[in-house]
Parts: C-alpha cells; structure tokens; sequence
C-alpha cells in the first residue's frame, strides 16, 4: 500500500517538475497551432494502445485468477470423493488413507498456500500426496468393492496430481502473453505522459494540473496491473477456502457412516 502511494506521488512530483522544466511558451504554442491535427491524431492513437494492451492484460489476468479458483475446488472436491471411497476399504489402510487425506487439506491451506505467493511449493504437502497414492495402490483388488473404490480413488489421484501441478504452475506468474501486455500497458501509460511533453505542452498552471492528475491515474493503473501478476499475491489473490472448508467438512462425516 505504502509502497504504491509512493510510486503515485513520485510519478506525480516528476511529471510536474518536467512540464515546468521543458513546457514551451504560449507563443510557440501559437505558431506551431498548423500541426495541431496531426499532434492529436498521435495522442489518440497511444491512448488507444494503452486502452487495449490495459483490457487485455486485464482479461488474461481475470480469466487466470478464476482458473486457479476452479482449479482449487475441483481438487478439494476429488480429495473429498477419495474419502468417501474409503468405506469399503480394510483396515488398517483405512484409517492411514483417511488420515492422509484428513491432513492434505490442512497442509496445503496452512503450508503450501502461503508459499505459493513465492512460486513454491512444499514438500511436506508433497510427501503426504505421494504418501496417500503409494497407499491406494497397496490396496487389494478384490472383492470387487475393494477394487472398484481403489480404481476410482486412484482416477480421483490423477486428477488431484494434476491440479496441484496446475495450481503450482499459475504461481508462477504470468505466461508470455501476459508480460507482453503488461509491458505494452506500461509503455502506453508512460507514452500518454512523455509524448505531450515532446510535442510541445505548455507549461501553464492548468496544463501542470491535468498531467499531473493523469500520471497519478495511470501511475496507480500501473501498479495495480503489476500487483496483479501472481493469482495467489496481490489485489486478486485466490483463497484457500476450498480447503479450509474441505477440512471441516471431512471432520463432520461421521465414522460409522464410512464402516
């Protein structure tokens, strides 16, 4: 927070110092007015910029954001469908499975979400995931209930496996197509402030005023687009309320439904 209201105000300070320092005169304003038509062309043509590499950095960080959120809630929801399958499975692998799988969610909301704002992943997390699959495998394959819940936590597994990857993946910020319309929005923001200043803006008080105000707007702009980079950081962070209430709800299934 500090650090964005910094970078607003520094914008704003810089960009007022520069229209007094390099503003031309009302004169020179005058006598170059033929180009008028042609300076205004240009302006529009980089606000336009801006505006579309703006929506679509928007986009793309939007549609990111709700994946990880999906993502999450189908990997809880297979965590969930896996303890269901322990019913009919023996013992002792049931209470180890079920204990297993009563952990997962705990570790990854109070261990491996944090991380995630790093790009990283945690190996208890890790170890339990792998710990539970090596379980479901040991399994017998008969009677027939036995093997049919075994094939189906293990197909629940894969897709656990395979979430998680994709949650670790999204951690790891933007793909290419995201830095690049970051960067064009950036550059559009800073093009808005910098090519008034070269064609000639005046350096009178109501000219000041309106720059400074739209460095101070792109400038916050910037900085939300940058603090949005990360699906787990930032203004559009994902939660791990999949998992937390995928905790409390394992803790409500009552044992002697699943004997």
């Amino acid at each position: 927070m500090w650090t964005a209201l910094v970078i607003v105000l520094a914008s704003v300070v810089v960009t007022a110092i520069a229209c007094i320092l390099f503003g031309r005169s009302r004169a020179h304003e005058q006598a170059d007015d033929r180009d008028a038509d042609s300076r205004g062309f240009l302006g529009a043509v980089i606000s336009g910029l801006f505006i579309v590499a703006l929506a679509f950095y928007v986009v793309i960080v939007w549609e990111e954001s709700g994946a990880a959120e999906d993502n999450a809630s189908r990997e809880a929801a297979a965590v969930a469908d896996v303890y269901w399958q322990t019913a009919v499975m023996p013992q002792p692998q049931r209470d180890h499975i079920r204990s297993l799988l009563t952990e997962y969610p705990k570790l990854v909301a109070d261990k491996e979400w944090p991380r995630l704002a790093a790009g990283e992943s945690d190996d208890t997390t890790t170890d339990t995931l792998n710990s539970l699959h090596s379980e479901i495998l040991s399994l017998p394959a008969s009677p027939d209930q036995v093997k049919s819940a075994r094939e189906r936590s293990l197909e629940r597994m894969r897709e656990i496996t395979d979430l998680r990857r994709d949650r670790l993946d999204s951690a790891g910020g933007l793909d290419n197509t995201g830095v690049l319309m970051l960067f064009g929005t950036i550059a559009g923001a800073v093009g808005m402030i910098v090519f008034p200043l070269l064609i000639g803006f005046t350096a009178r008080r109501r000219h000041v005023l309106q720059m400074s105000l739209t460095a101070a707007v792109l400038a916050f702009v910037c900085v939300l687009c940058v603090g949005m980079t990360q699906p787990f950081s930032g203004v559009l962070r994902v939660e791990p309320e999949s998992f937390t209430g995928l905790s409390e709800e394992l803790a409500g299934i009552p044992v002697e439904e699943n004997r």
